[in-house]
């Protein structure tokens, strides 16, 4: 370990004493060891490895992009940097600066292909052709599982559309090297450190596996999916990691594998594959609101949210890159697609629900704790509102990944709609080895409870700061809505309840004025913070952060009302 991690760690150690008494209780053994478990290996997998692809042929295989450098250059979006692509000169695509490890992942994973329909064959061979002379038998990050599940999967769908970037031999070996190099690196960590990763791992090994016509492979990809699939999806079918994009990236993953093994003719995986599709599909209409997908929790830097609007439909730009077969299966998919109740996604820590004009959209995770490992962040008691069909108040989004600055700030209150304390976090940071019991005996559980007229959300997150209990009220009219809130505990102690907005704000008096449409009161002069609102990863627009600051002795309580300007 290098002297600035080491520096990293004892600085979060220093600043979380939830960690530290962690680590005290797990020295004098009050608190057992996660599980043994052997890295890269889950049990169901130990028959099926090592992996051995021997001959590979790619099945059908379209015909071999002719080599020209005769193409035009252009400017790609890879998670939210601009790359330029000049088809003459390949190895600059990949020498060109970049500051952000995810946009070096991005032109690994070959991200750029499915997003851009106008991509030419001709630039897509010479970028491969690239690639593969630079990287193909080097070790590195490009050889991470995740990057080579995405890679190999993009290359398998642009092959149809542009054509292969080599001949089919060795097309085929290359995706047998991708196949044996992601068996090898399984994502895999143990049930309490394995994220959603192992479930793409299993994505990318089953697309081979079709492509190449390998059982072998492909069977190993299908038990990883339908293994993950109930452990990282909650009862209702949502994703357990807290993010509204991602969620909408793994029904994405699973329609596609359920494509796959359809096109294939292996019935029986294409049943179990459109079982689960469905489940999350049905979940994931209850996230959209009438001004669109909220982007709660982080946003993948794989594809843009937009990409896949529309997907709980069957439709949208992912759809449409899709050939007419797919497409008319999509529709039906989706026309047929059951739906899951309410009360079933309310289990699973979301509420969507209307009121009139207003809608709203909950994530208050029962536990409270955001899930680790996941993609969850620390806005518990916040909500998204839209009215009239527009977003009002919004959940801001993370435009990065990161420990530090703002990356770190977005995954924190600090930008969200919520209520905190002492500028803490509304649950201490969580760790993948916690224990429920552990994480019980430093805060209490959450909920989040539908009325007619609104929602509560309360939790006991606080607890650590002489907070029992937190309950904030939505109450919906005609004309608008109070936030009624309500503090147990002791001591004496600076709140701060904020609302985030895209649109303009200004302040007259104790008001703020949001989009010269509606008044925000809340006890106190208002303050305005700028903040970005993220559209997609790297990429955001201006909003504001209305907040409004006390002292306050515990048991407290106050509201925040919003009203309709005449």
């Amino acid at each position: 370990m290098n002297v600035r991690n080491l520096k990293r760690k004892f600085a979060q150690l220093a600043a979380d004493p939830v960690l530290r008494s962690w680590l005290l209780r797990r020295a004098v053994h009050l608190h057992p060891a996660p599980p043994p478990f052997v890295p890269h290996l889950p049990a169901y997998a130990w028959e099926r490895l090592p992996l051995a692809v021997n001959n590979p042929v790619w099945a059908d295989a379209p015909a071999e992009i002719p080599s020209s450098r005769l193409e035009e250059s252009v400017v790609l979006d890879l998670a939210g940097a601009d790359i330029p692509l000049d088809p003459a000169k390949p190895d600059a695509f990949f020498d060109h600066p970049v500051t952000d490890i995810e946009v070096d992942l991005a032109r690994h994973r070959f991200a750029w292909l499915p997003v851009n329909q106008d991509i030419t064959a001709r630039s897509f061979r010479a970028v491969w052709q690239a690639w593969r002379r630079r990287y193909f038998d080097s070790d590195g990050m490009h050889w991470h599982p995740y990057t080579a599940a995405e890679r190999a999967i993009n290359i398998i769908d642009a092959a149809p559309r542009l054509g292969l970037p080599a001949d089919a031999e060795t097309a085929a070996h290359d995706l047998a090297k991708h196949a044996t190099v992601i068996s090898e690196r399984l994502e895999y960590f143990g049930d309490h450190d394995t994220s959603n990763h192992l479930a793409n791992n299993g994505r990318g090994l089953y697309r081979i596996g079709c492509t190449l016509a390998d059982a072998t492979v492909r069977g190993l990809g299908f038990d990883i999916l339908a293994n993950e699939a109930a452990r990282i999806f909650l009862a209702g079918g949502m994703l357990r990691e807290g993010s509204s994009h991602y969620h909408f990236l793994y029904l994405r993953n699973y329609l596609d594998v359920w494509l796959s093994a359809a096109r294939s003719g292996f019935d029986e995986e294409a049943a179990a594959f459109a079982g689960i599709a469905e489940r999350l599909m049905a979940a994931a209409r209850h996230l959209v609101l009438p001004g669109g997908l909220p982007l709660i929790g982080d946003i993948s830097p794989d594809c843009p949210p937009a990409f896949l609007a529309g997907l709980e439909r069957g439709a949208g730009a992912w759809a449409a890159g899709r050939d007419e077969e797919d497409r008319e299966k999509l529709t039906r998919f989706a026309a047929d697609a059951g739906e899951v109740s309410a009360d079933d996604l309310v289990k699973d820590g979301w509420l969507r629900a209307d009121y009139g004009r207003w809608s709203a959209l909950v994530y208050a995770p029962p536990q409270g704790w955001p899930f680790m490992p996941g993609h969850a962040h620390q806005d518990l008691g916040s909500a998204e509102i839209h009215v009239d069909g527009k977003p009002l108040f919004i959940d801001p989004g993370r435009g990065a990944y990161g420990e530090t600055g703002a990356a770190a700030a977005y995954r924190s209150s600090a930008v969200h709609g919520t209520l905190r304390l002492d500028g803490a976090d509304p649950y201490p940071a969580n760790k993948p080895y916690y224990d429920n019991a552990f994480r019980e005996r430093h805060a209490g559980p959450a909920a989040v409870m539908p009325h007619p007229d609104g929602f509560t959300i309360a939790h006991g997150g606080y607890r650590r700061l002489g907070a029992d209990d937190v309950r904030r009220r939505w109450c919906f009219e005609k004309n608008g809505f109070r936030i009624e809130d309500g503090i147990s505990g002791n001591g004496r102690h600076d709140a701060e309840r904020a609302l985030v907005t895209p649109m303009d704000v200004r302040v007259e008096g104790n008001d703020a004025i949001v989009g010269d449409r509606f008044s925000v009161s809340g006890g106190t002069p208002p303050q305005l913070d700028p903040v970005t609102v993220w559209h997609a990863y790297g990429r955001g627009t201006p909003g504001t952060r209305i907040r409004f600051d006390a002292a306050v002795e515990l048991p407290w309580s106050g509201t925040i009302t919003v009203t309709e300007r005449n």
